[in-house]
């Protein structure tokens, strides 16, 4: 009895021995083969760094240099006190000139930076085709992005929530003004162009409603995928958000939450490897864009990793509030801050609604079919409010980042664009 139990003992404790190598085995199996998945794309990326693209991880004074174009960096204080970094091409390779050309002052959208209307290179990318043309071109960096965290007072770590306590709303009645001013008084004209995609579009939108005066600087306001309503955006983060305002905004603040998608380093160089054209993490990348943006077939995906040179380039949590307030409300107007605070400051319980019939300067807009954030049943809501819409273009299959990096952007969109500022050029 005693063997026999002896016996089944050594059995039982060889049959574990082998079960326990045996699913150690498995384990490092298993894993190994895991961290060739995950590996494999990233080694993949790094062996085919060589094929990068030429403009990646390089910003927007450094790409005007790289091709020949002159560069002048001026500072410009608004009247709350940020200094903002903004960009000047006086004049183009084609036309090296000293004579005095009017001013085009370009502004980026959310979570952007000047890059975008330059990252495509020239003869693709709109301030250089404008500088080609000769037109002195202006490249605006608004408060809270890379080139712009700068105050006379503030610091945008130290004093992280007085420094992004700003929406499109402060953007456009001190940022856009002061970068019109300036530009007006440096070059001696009375009035100039204006450039905005996407968020550059709301922000002229709520200066020109609440400074009028402005309208009378403006020769052409330009508006690619502009963003004034909001209510038919159906991206799901979007739509979370809209139902669970109050506590994100009370978690964001439990947690001094108060920038958000801030510029990065490491992942500027990490998109370099990740996304070009020989990663097979490409598609990766440019599904963050489809999420937010909208699916095209258009979008530019060989150019990425100069694109992400400077994107996300960082904004304020009230920022992205501010537009959500936008969705649920369904009307343009001014930042909710609540009950109290807007008696306040609006003498209503409710905010004040922009007056879009304030907007007198002459409005060029496009928009898209496939525009997940400026969408054309948005879109259409404000184009019959515009008193002074001169044209309006939309494109069926063009989506958010399309107006920017599209593969066919010159003949569907830059040849049009030009073509209409050298029309009113010689009004």
């Amino acid at each position: 009895m005693y063997r026999i139990t002896g016996h089944y003992n050594i059995n039982a404790i060889t049959t574990t021995k082998h079960l326990s190598y045996t699913g150690t085995t498995c384990i490092m199996e298993i894993t190994t083969v895991s961290l060739l998945v995950i590996c494999s794309p990233l080694c993949m990326a790094i062996y085919t760094s060589n094929y990068i693209h030429p403009d990646a991880g390089i910003s927007s004074k450094e790409i005007i240099q790289k091709y020949g174009y002159p560069l002048e960096i001026h500072t410009i204080e608004t009247e709350d006190g940020y200094l903002l970094e903004t960009y000047r091409i006086p004049y183009g390779k084609r036309n090296l000139t000293s004579k005095s050309q009017l001013p085009v002052l370009l502004v980026p959208g959310l979570v952007c930076t000047s890059l975008i209307y330059l990252n495509l290179g020239p003869g693709l990318s709109l301030g250089f085709m404008l500088a080609d043309e000769g037109y002195d071109v202006w490249l605006a960096n608004t408060r809270g992005t890379r080139w712009s965290k700068r105050h006379k007072f503030l610091d945008a770590v130290q004093n992280e929530k007085e420094f992004f306590d700003y929406s499109f709303h402060e953007v456009g009645l001190y940022d856009i003004t002061a970068n019109i001013d300036y530009i007006l008084k440096r070059t001696n004209f009375k009035k100039l162009f204006y450039v905005g995609h996407s968020q550059g579009t709301t922000s002229f939108f709520a200066m020109a409603a609440t400074k009028p005066q402005y309208n009378d600087r403006i020769i052409l306001m330009i508006a690619l995928a502009p963003v004034a309503y909001v209510f038919n955006v159906q991206n799901p983060v979007v739509t979370f958000v809209k139902h669970h305002l109050p506590e994100i905004q009370k978690l964001a603040e439990k947690n001094r939450v108060y920038e958000l998608a801030s510029y990065s380093p490491p992942l500027a160089s990490l998109g370099s490897l990740l996304c070009n054209d020989y990663a097979v993490t490409q598609i990766f990348c440019a599904s963050i864009f489809y999420f937010f943006g909208g699916y095209s077939p258009h979008f530019n995906t060989t150019a990425l990793p100069a694109i992400i040179a400077e994107y996300p380039a960082g904004t304020s949590t009230r920022m992205i509030f501010h537009y959500v307030q936008l969705a649920i409300s369904e009307q343009f107007q001014m930042y909710d801050y609540g009950i109290d605070e807007n008696v306040k400051k609006y003498g209503t319980k409710t905010p004040s609604k922009y007056n879009i019939s304030a907007i007198t300067a002459p409005v060029a807009l496009y928009y898209g079919g496939s525009d997940g954030l400026s969408t054309r049943s948005d879109v259409e809501v404000l184009i019959p409010q515009l008193p002074n819409l001169v044209e309006k273009q939309f494109i069926k299959d063009y989506s958010h980042m399309d107006f920017q990096w599209a593969k066919n952007i010159v003949p569907v969109l830059h040849s049009k664009l030009i073509e209409i500022i050298k029309k009113y050029s010689k009004k």
